[in-house]
């Protein structure tokens, strides 16, 4: 029956192969195009002027058909080395000759816009093109088959089974954006030009589909996409750590709205008030950087650590469900936070007046700006950039962030035969010394870009890349994180091993909420929205976030990282999605929503995926025969 499923595939792939635009010779914003298929030409642009030259197309595609009959033929031999052998060849030739596809489609459009503009033309013809939906099928038709290959082989369902920490969340995306594009399909139409036939019309659906995934992943390709999405991805790490880290305790940790929220208010406190007062006026500035910046993140963790303490508590004491208590504390913080910076004054009873120093004067409910000294600087200042008084960046690529990377791993690398609490040390004492010989090296001159100085992606991203690590280290490597994982996976187990329950609630809730308070971090102290001050305007909705960015990286730190980019760069794009096609960036919510349905329904998957008893059986090297 796989065999079959495998013949259906191919069958499905040449199908795709045959309606599907291949490439896109010239997009205009919108979307509309020419669109090159194995069958002609689709203008939807309707003022093209020029075209590249692609009759190689043709022998090309006798190619793909003549391997996904091979391959579909080879599914039903009966040796299975020899069916690997053939699905390994078939697969690199397949990635190979995609390869020189794209190389002479990309040296086609160069040749057209090359003679336009050695004949005196302003501007290149072409612009935007770039390969579709039909040369990508083929790339992972050629994957497909090499993944298909090792299957044959012995202990190949359980290399698969391995990783099903990747496969599961792998899967469950693919199956969101199926939906997604279902959804595109039928909402989205498309303006065909008269006379156009019914094979036209299912490529110019099947390119808007394409599009879409291209406009939502796009920020890929431009270092001020990266940016911007890593200033989104930034307050997801931490509410994703933090969500994970009580998962892995077997706590269910929906209170990160609320400790984002105390832990915005404590640093607020300590960056606002505490560096701003009278009697630390003399310090030198770079003393009171020193000691006002750490005390803000350190009171963002303790706000957040508080917050999430005492529902642990209540669980420890009382057997209060934590979800209920994080959901009221949710409701409690909101509430301390509108009532310091809401207004001024209260007044009780009609008589008595409390005066509040905490909001700005004005209607807007803000707090004062956070002092020079405690604001988290931003990426481009610790680049080696800075704005002068008309407004340009200036400045040079600094050494200070290369070299301290580099030290940390050639450290770590070099210290293997010490213990790993030492060793740690000594790669961040050697990133340390390295961010300090850097910033006195001469940088490189560059020029920076106005869109990319814009983006306000700030140093909170290098605590959160920190904060992974520490979870990494905490989790794995320390025995306190052992007995965490020993509570969360068997708590009666655990507890007669010797492990106290109620001390290890109190202290996973306690630092799942000093993570999630971190975030704060970057919206107060780093400026992340628009200013370095706390405002009601303050996106706690990335606690709720942050539940869905650790289901799909698997509560593991490597996880929560890649799926906090992932639904980052999401977002940016979402935002040329709306612009030139018009579709919602609710698109994107409701991608999120399906990938955490898909993940809690196991990526429809086998069971041995998501039953451990299961898939320890099939990691003992069950042969997988496709």
């Amino acid at each position: 029956m796989n065999r079959v499923w495998l013949a259906l595939t191919s069958a499905v792939f040449l199908l795709l192969l045959a309606v599907s635009p291949w490439a896109i010779a010239l997009r205009a914003f919108g979307g509309k195009g020419v669109l090159i298929t194995l069958w002609g030409t689709v203008d939807l642009y309707g003022r093209a002027k020029a075209l590249p030259d692609v009759s190689w197309l043709g022998y090309f595609t006798v190619f793909w058909v003549a391997l996904a009959l091979v391959a579909a033929v080879a599914a039903f031999l009966p040796q299975a080395r020899t069916r690997a052998r053939i699905f390994y060849v078939l697969g690199l030739v397949g990635v190979a000759v995609f390869a020189l596809e794209a190389y002479l489609f990309y040296h086609a459009v160069w040749a057209v816009n090359d003679a336009a503009l050695a004949e005196g033309a302003r501007r290149p013809p072409l612009k935007r093109y770039s390969l579709s939906l039909g040369a990508y099928a083929s790339f992972l038709y050629s994957l497909f088959l090499l993944a298909v290959g090792r299957l044959q082989l012995p202990g190949g369902r359980a290399l698969l089974v391995r990783w099903r920490g990747v496969i599961v969340p792998a899967v469950s995306m693919l199956l969101a954006m199926v939906a997604g594009a279902v959804v595109v399909w039928i909402l989205k139409d498309v303006k065909m030009p008269e006379g156009s036939g019914t094979l036209a019309y299912l490529a110019a659906k099947l390119d808007l589909v394409t599009y879409t995934f291209q406009l939502l992943f796009g920020p890929l390709l431009t270092a001020s996409g990266w940016f911007q999405s890593l200033l989104i991805a930034t307050p997801l790490i931490f509410t994703g750590l933090a969500v994970a880290f009580g998962f892995q305790a077997g706590l269910f940790n929906i209170g990160a709205p609320g400790q984002l929220t105390i832990g915005a208010i404590m640093t607020m406190l300590v960056g606002v008030h505490l560096a701003n007062a009278h009697w630390f006026a003399g310090l030198p500035d770079g003393v009171a950087r020193a000691v006002f910046l750490p005390l803000s993140i350190l009171a963002a963790a303790a706000g957040g650590a508080l917050w999430g303490a005492i529902p642990g508590w209540l669980k420890a004491r009382f057997g209060a469900h934590e979800v209920i208590n994080t959901i009221m504390m949710n409701y409690i913080a909101a509430s301390i936070f509108l009532f310091m910076i809401a207004s001024n004054e209260y007044t009780f009873f009609g008589k008595w007046t409390l005066h509040m120093p905490f909001k700005f004067p004005g209607y807007e409910a803000r707090s004062y700006e956070v002092a020079e000294s405690a604001r988290i600087p931003l990426m481009v200042n610790l680049f080696g950039f800075q704005q002068d008084a008309s407004g340009a960046w200036t400045g040079a690529l600094s050494w200070a962030l290369p070299l301290a990377l580099v030290a940390m791993v050639v450290v770590y690398a070099l210290t293997a035969r010490l213990e790993l609490g030492k060793r740690l040390l000594a790669a961040l004492g050697a990133g340390v010394a390295g961010y300090f010989v850097g910033g006195f090296l001469p940088g490189i001159p560059m020029e920076l870009s106005p869109k990319l100085a814009s983006v306000r992606l700030n140093g909170a991203f290098v605590i959160a890349a920190f904060a992974v690590a520490f979870y990494n280290y905490y989790m794995w490597r320390t025995r306190d994180g052992y007995e965490l994982r020993a509570v969360g996976l068997a708590p009666k187990a655990a507890e007669y091993g010797g492990v106290s329950i109620a001390k290890k609630t109190i202290l996973a809730m306690a630092i799942s909420g000093a993570l999630a308070g971190l975030a704060a971090t970057h919206y107060v102290l780093g400026g992340g929205i628009d200013e370095y001050r706390l405002k009601q305007s303050l996106p706690t909705n990335v606690g709720f976030d942050g539940i869905a960015v650790a289901l799909l990286g698997q509560n593991t730190p490597i996880g929560v990282f890649l799926s906090a980019l992932l639904f980052g760069v999401l977002l940016t794009g979402g935002l040329q999605l709306d612009l030139q096609l018009g579709i919602s960036r609710e698109l994107v919510m409701m991608l999120q929503a399906l990938i955490v349905l898909f993940i809690a329904a196991g990526g429809f998957l086998p069971r041995y995926f998501t039953d451990p008893i299961l898939a320890a059986q099939a990691e003992e090297g069950v042969q997988g025969v496709i």
